[in-house]
């Protein structure tokens, strides 16, 4: 078993979600905006339920379906259908793994508004330099 195959407790999804996104659980605290003891605790299993507040914030930082996280019960990630009758990814899509290595998402959360700009704007300008 992997260490993030077992899905029977909350606990367990919590943690699978998380890892499946690359992050710490500083970096789920900073993106929920809840405290990394709390995180701790969830995923030990001292807390076994969270609030519903705090529910949404878990789901909506890891893009979950909030049934699953919470019971186990439906898909981890809800399909919905566009207004086309087309078939697309909703509110719970999993983004991408926090795609680098030496610096942590709770590192990069903590920058101004001003200094991610100025990181996207100088990744945009590496990418269009290489022709992609």
């Amino acid at each position: 078993m992997s260490r993030v195959d077992r899905l029977d407790t909350f606990s367990h999804r919590l943690r699978n979600a998380r890892m499946l996104q690359g992050w710490t659980q500083k970096d789920l605290a900073v993106a929920s905006n809840l405290s990394q003891s709390a995180i701790g605790n969830y995923e030990s299993g001292q807390r076994q339920q969270p609030s519903s507040d705090a529910l949404i914030k878990l789901t909506r930082a890891l893009r979950v379906n909030p049934l699953w996280l919470s019971t186990g019960e439906g898909p981890m990630l809800e399909s919905v259908q566009d207004g086309d009758g087309a078939s697309g990814m909703g509110p719970f899509t999993m983004q991408p793994a926090w795609p680098f290595e030496t610096v942590s998402y709770a590192t990069y959360a903590r920058l101004s508004s001003q200094e991610k700009r100025q990181i996207e704007l100088v990744l945009a300008a590496y990418i269009k330099a290489r022709g992609e």
